[in-house]
């Protein structure tokens, strides 16, 4: 009897179906496993521990019971409608989420970047070459036209510019925004000091240019984080030019700053070489 058991687990036919059966219920635990994983949800120390950080960071105090419940809650709440979204495939094509998670890997990579401290000739130089981040008072008030380069390459966004340029010139219009591609964040801005737009354009040719180019006209095109921009700048507030030793700490966080965003460049070339780039569009002229 036991010679016909061997017999009958030497057949191909019975070895394929026991393989197969094997096969089947390892797939499933795994799934199984994955799929328990991914309805788990868990709120441990370490989480309360940086909701309470952020809590007293913006309001100076430790949340009461309360408040601290509440905010596990909305955790809650919001990691079961994120994993959602992400089932439904919300994520996908989505030009904002992109772009955000985009700006978190390179904050993530400014957090990484260390910078020699700057010698006292260093900091001075930067100064000189860059008063319009040390001028008290200074504001401009302004609107742009958007260019993206996400869609098309860069020469192909600035050319776009440049055509959209002489249209809004010879028509005389301030504002036009619908000539251009849509934009994350606002068209028109009031009163924006320095602090202001490096917050939303960062310290670039784009802040340098509104604070130097003539006013009343269009002005482009001009480069930012973002892409391409036309500018047109209505009104510039007085500027008063803040002594070096009054804002040496800061000239020194700006300087690291600047050089923080030089090295990300070169990092993110290397990165890019990792890549295959394929441009498969027909280049404008």
């Amino acid at each position: 009897m036991l010679a016909q058991f061997k017999n009958i687990f030497k057949e191909p036919f019975v070895q394929f179906i026991l393989l197969g059966g094997l096969l089947f219920f390892t797939v499933s635990y795994v799934q199984h496993k994955k799929n328990t994983a991914s309805r788990e949800i868990t709120v441990d120390n370490n989480r309360i521990g940086l909701m309470m950080v952020n809590y007293k960071s913006q309001t100076g105090n430790l949340p009461t019971k309360e408040q601290l419940d509440a905010m596990i809650n909305n955790y809650i709440k919001e990691e079961i409608s994120y994993r959602e979204a992400i089932k439904m495939g919300l994520s996908k094509d989505d030009e904002i989420i992109r772009r955000r998670l985009s700006q978190k890997f390179d904050f993530m990579q400014t957090d990484l970047t260390e910078i020699t401290p700057p010698s006292e000739g260093q900091l001075k130089e930067f100064y000189t070459k860059n008063p319009a981040l040390f001028q008290k008072g200074a504001t401009v008030s302004f609107s742009h036209i958007y260019f993206s380069t996400d869609k098309s390459n860069d020469s192909v966004a600035k050319q776009k510019a440049l055509t959209v340029l002489q249209d809004v010139t010879n028509s005389h219009v301030q504002r036009a925004p619908e000539k251009g591609d849509r934009f994350p964040l606002q068209y028109d801005y009031t009163n924006q000091a320095v602090e202001d737009i490096q917050q939303n354009f960062g310290s670039n040719q784009f802040l340098d240019t509104l604070f130097k180019a003539p006013v009343d006209t269009w002005i482009g095109p001009v480069k930012s984080g973002y892409g391409w921009h036309l500018i047109f700048i209505s009104k510039r507030g007085n500027t008063v030019e803040i002594p070096f030793a009054s804002v040496k700490e800061d000239v020194k966080t700006k300087f690291i700053n600047a050089a923080k965003e030089v090295q990300n460049t070169k990092v993110f070339d290397k990165l890019s070489k990792k890549y295959i780039i394929t441009r498969a569009y027909l280049e404008t002229k």
